[in-house]
C-alpha cells in the first residue's frame, strides 16, 4: 500500500509540473538553483526550456555545456543558446557569438558571430560592444569601418557607470581609449579639444582605474591643456556636459587620483 500511494503521489506531483506555465516552471527551477539542487532543478528547467521559455532555454544550455545533470555537448548547448537568443535573451546572444567566433560546437564563421554580437551589443552588453568596435577595426566578420567602430565606441563611453566594477571599468577605459585616440590621430583625425573633453569624461569615474594609471593620465591631461587655450578647455567641458546630458561632477579632482 505504501509503495501504491507514493507511487501514485509521484504521478500526480509530475502531473502538476507539466500543467504549470513555462514562467512557472522556470521560477520554480530558479528557486532549486538558489540552492544548488541541481537534481530538482533541471527536470523543472528542460520542461521550461521545451515550453519556449527563452531563460529556461539559456539555462539548460548552460547544463549541456558544462554538463551539469546531463552529458556535456557544446552542439547540444548551442541548440538551446540559439533559441534563447532568437527570442532576444541577451546572455544566449553573447554565447552564440562567443560559439561562432572559436568555433566551439560550431564550424567557426566570423559573419555569424559578428551578427550575434552586434543583436547582443544592441541591449547593451559592454562586452559585445567592445566586440563590435573590435571587429569594424579589424574587419572581422564584416567590412572595416572606422566610423562605426568610432559610433559604438562612443556607445560604450556613454553607458552610465554602474556599481558592478568590471563593467564601470570598462565603460571607463572606453573613454580614457576615445581620449588617447584622439590625442595621437590613432584611427581617427587629430583632435586635441575632442581628446580633451574625452579626459574630462574619464576624469569622471577615473576612481575605475589603479593610482598609477589616474597619474599616467594626470600629467597627459596637464601636457595637453598647454596645447590648448582657455576657450578651447572651456568648449571641451561644454561639449561633455552635453555629450553626458549632464554637469561634470568631478572637476574639482581633475589632477589628483581619486581612491
Amino acid at each position: 500500500m505504501k509503495k501504491t500511494l507514493l507511487t501514485i503521489f509521484a504521478v500526480f506531483s509530475a502531473t502538476l509540473s507539466f500543467g504549470q506555465s513555462a514562467e512557472e516552471l522556470n521560477k520554480k527551477s530558479k528557486e532549486f538553483l538558489d540552492r544548488q539542487d541541481f537534481k530538482n532543478a533541471i527536470p523543472l528547467i528542460k520542461q521550461a526550456a521545451e515550453k519556449g521559455n527563452p531563460e529556461a532555454q539559456y539555462n539548460y544550455g548552460i547544463c549541456f555545456q558544462q554538463g551539469v545533470e546531463v552529458t556535456k555537448n557544446d552542439s547540444l548547448a548551442n541548440v538551446w543558446f540559439l533559441r534563447s537568443a532568437t527570442q532576444g535573451w541577451k546572455d544566449a546572444q553573447f554565447k552564440m557569438a562567443y560559439s561562432y567566433a572559436t568555433g566551439r560546437g560550431v564550424t567557426q564563421d566570423d559573419k555569424q558571430a559578428f551578427l550575434w554580437s552586434v543583436k547582443c551589443a544592441e541591449q547593451q552588453d559592454v562586452e559585445c560592444m567592445f566586440n563590435v568596435v573590435n571587429c569594424f577595426m579589424e574587419g572581422r566578420g564584416t567590412q572595416k569601418d572606422m566610423d562605426s567602430m568610432l559610433v559604438w565606441a562612443t556607445r560604450i563611453a556613454l553607458l552610465e557607470t554602474p556599481e558592478n566594477l568590471n563593467i564601470s571599468g570598462q565603460i571607463t577605459s572606453a573613454r580614457a581609449n576615445l581620449a588617447t585616440m584622439y590625442r595621437d590621430g590613432q584611427n581617427v583625425q587629430k583632435d586635441l579639444i575632442k581628446s580633451y573633453m574625452w579626459f574630462l569624461i574619464y576624469n569622471e569615474s577615473k576612481r575605475d582605474f589603479s593610482v598609477f594609471v589616474q597619474q599616467k593620465n594626470i600629467e597627459a591631461i596637464q601636457t595637453l591643456e598647454k596645447q590648448l587655450s582657455q576657450t578651447d578647455r572651456d568648449k571641451a567641458k561644454i561639449d561633455a556636459e552635453k555629450l553626458l546630458g549632464k554637469k561634470l561632477s568631478n572637476l574639482h579632482n581633475l589632477y589628483q587620483e581619486d581612491l
